[in-house]
């Protein structure tokens, strides 16, 4: 049963980061998170590739390719021991990637701008992240 409305970004981002909160700390959960963002950038490299889509569509993706990109790496380092932060901090991480990885969300990712939302999450949660971004950064 879903516990947020399709097409309102607030409960669905709600519902998401309520959902994070079990992941904080959990190295199974976090795991799980990794393997599957890796499978979703994965897609969005797929269609990165593609000729389909606007400049516009290509753009967004490319950003959000970057921004997940560097948001799975910092899991990765919090997985691996290699990275710490703040229990709030973790917890938007794991939103991002909860909500980018879920195919259910304000905008079903079947829909023709499915990624957009989930676009819209990441790039707000990365730029609230901006601080850790940039320790994690100057870390490697």
């Amino acid at each position: 049963m879903m516990e947020f409305t399709p097409g309102d970004f607030k409960s669905a981002y709600t519902y998401f980061h309520r959902q994070a909160l079990t992941a904080v700390g959990n190295a199974k959960a976090q795991e799980d998170l990794l393997i599957q963002g890796e499978l979703g950038l994965a897609r969005l490299t797929t269609d990165l590739a593609s000729e389909d889509g606007s400049d516009v569509e290509r753009e967004a993706e490319l950003v959000l390719y970057f921004q997940l990109k560097q948001l799975l790496e910092m899991l990765r380092a919090l997985y691996n021991k290699r990275f710490e932060m703040q229990p709030e901090q973790e917890q938007l991480l794991l939103t991002a990637v909860l909500y980018f990885t879920s195919p259910v969300d304000a905008l079903p990712d079947e829909n023709i701008l499915g990624l957009f939302d989930d676009a819209q999450i990441v790039e707000a949660i990365y730029e609230e992240l901006a601080a850790d971004v940039d320790r994690f950064q100057h870390l490697e």
